[in-house]
């Protein structure tokens, strides 16, 4: 009796090669470029910089501490000078903070002082460079954890409040909210941040519900109570009132697959923003040319999903000055670096120095056309020639990998904001080029009057003439 036949092996797929990751230390007092040992690290940040088309930006709040705002969890973070004999300063960041009257008063002190040093800050040369990657269309999304909202101030960067649960989205997400904004906690009503309201332990109560219940008490209905106005900032241990539209916003990011991740500026400590950060390295991983940068003065968290291909220790603001882009609104244009030497045209019209010239004519007379005769340039036509035809851009090839990577990655956002099923956003149509605006026809001075042609008969004139003019007539006087 024969054996049965044994099942043939199965084919090991090849496990994908290892990632190495390089380190560009930025730390060094001097501001030009780092160590010439690093010029390949360096030269792979400033390329992410200048070339990436889909990036995705992952900050906190160590981008604003070039603006004067502290940080959190630093030795001079807010944790640390709000500290008390009694509570830490992490508590005053909690849903819990409500439920104290000291914790309360505090609380409200701390978001006054905190929306005054925001108000008087300006934004860095980070927040610039964002901009100007918005405004080049290559920022896929900033998602923000700072409160202080001075990246929207800038137009390229600027949000929608509440986020809405279908795109197209803002270029900017506050995945902590922001101290612009206050809200009811009843009614849900939003409305600009007043800081005169925040004082004491008692929470100002709301103006919609106040209204509502007045117009409520003439009809004769029963009081459905006043709700009490907070800052529009999301506290440790609450819900995140736009979460269903952050989980949607990242599910659609994710499958518009982007090509570079950086992640600056944060310590990674809240669970929602470590799952959008793994999300968004592991596609970027399975994106043919796709890189992750990790900017912080410390090393990331030792996590198998934190893989960057690139950490960066320093501060981002010196990335900035090594990346040189131009800034978004063209307030940086400054001519050619000095190149040359910007002339007072005052000086030059007061000169009467002459000067010889020399005026070109045409080879030979009986060529001249009449000086006083205009002629109508001749109509180009507008048909293209059937032989031309306009080349189709190569698509891309997506592979098998990075689909089904997406696919999941996009069912695990979801899970942790609430879920919400959201179209990625429509592809907008490329602006297509302007049409030239045709030139009026050159028409000569009438204070300058070219010799009349001579005969055909007559010799031709020479090729050019020599004239003295004063220099002040070359300055355009308009």
């Amino acid at each position: 009796m024969q054996k049965d036949a044994e099942p043939a092996a199965k084919r090991q797929k090849r496990s994908p090669k290892p990632r190495e990751t390089e380190f560009l230390d930025l730390r060094s007092p001097s501001p030009e470029a780092p160590n010439t040992n690093q010029k390949r690290q360096l030269d792979t940040l400033l390329k992410l910089l200048h070339k990436k088309k889909k990036i995705v930006v992952i900050a906190g709040a160590g981008i604003s501490v070039g603006a004067g705002i502290p940080d959190f969890r630093s030795s001079n973070g807010l944790f640390t000078t709000l500290s008390t004999a009694k509570n830490s300063g992490k508590d005053l960041f909690d849903a819990s903070v409500y439920r104290d009257d000291e914790l309360t008063s505090s609380f409200h002190d701390m978001v006054r002082t905190l929306h005054s040093m925001a108000a008087e800050a300006e934004p860095t040369e980070f927040h610039q460079l964002l901009a100007t990657l918005a405004t080049e269309g290559r920022l896929l999304r900033l998602y923000s954890q700072n409160v202080d909202c001075i990246e929207t101030r800038l137009e390229p960067l600027k949000t929608t409040i509440p986020l809405q649960l279908k795109g197209p989205w803002p270029r900017t997400v506050q995945v902590h909210g922001g101290l612009e904004k206050m809200n009811c906690s009843k009614c849900g009503w939003v409305g600009e941040f007043e800081p005169k309201l925040f004082v004491g332990a008692q929470p100002p109560e709301c103006r919609e519900c106040l209204e509502l219940e007045s117009v409520r008490g003439v009809a004769g209905k029963r009081s459905l109570g006043v709700g009490k106005l907070r800052p529009r900032i999301v506290l440790y241990n609450e819900f995140h009132p736009d979460g269903d539209a952050i989980g949607a916003v990242t599910a659609a990011d994710i499958k518009a697959r982007p090509d570079a991740v950086i992640v600056v500026g944060t310590s990674l400590k809240v669970p929602g923003i470590k799952r959008i950060v793994q999300e968004m390295c592991k596609t970027v991983a399975d994106t043919r040319g796709g890189i992750s940068v990790w900017v912080n003065n410390h090393d990331p968290p030792s996590a198998k999903d934190y893989s960057f291909d690139l950490v960066v220790k320093g501060d981002c603001e010196k990335v900035a000055r090594l990346a040189k882009l131009p800034r978004w609104d063209g307030s940086d244009s400054e001519g050619s670096d000095g190149s040359f030497t910007e002339l007072d045209p005052n000086e030059l019209r007061i000169s009467n120095q002459q000067v010889e010239v020399q005026i070109p004519h045409l080879p030979s007379p009986s060529l001249s056309p009449d000086p006083h005769t205009i002629v109508a340039p001749e109509k180009k036509s507008r048909k293209r020639p059937a032989a031309i035809e306009k080349e189709k851009p190569a698509k891309k090839a997506r592979t098998k990998t990075t689909a089904k990577s997406a696919k999941k990655a996009a069912g695990n956002i979801k899970t942790t904001f609430k879920s919400g099923k959201a179209k990625p956003p429509p592809k907008t149509k490329a602006a297509g080029s302007k049409k030239t605006t045709k030139l009026p026809p050159l028409v000569v001075s009438e204070d300058v009057v070219a010799p009349s042609s001579p005969p055909p008969s007559v010799a031709p004139s020479p090729t050019h003439s020599v004239r003295s003019i004063p220099i002040s007539m070359l300055i355009n006087q308009g």
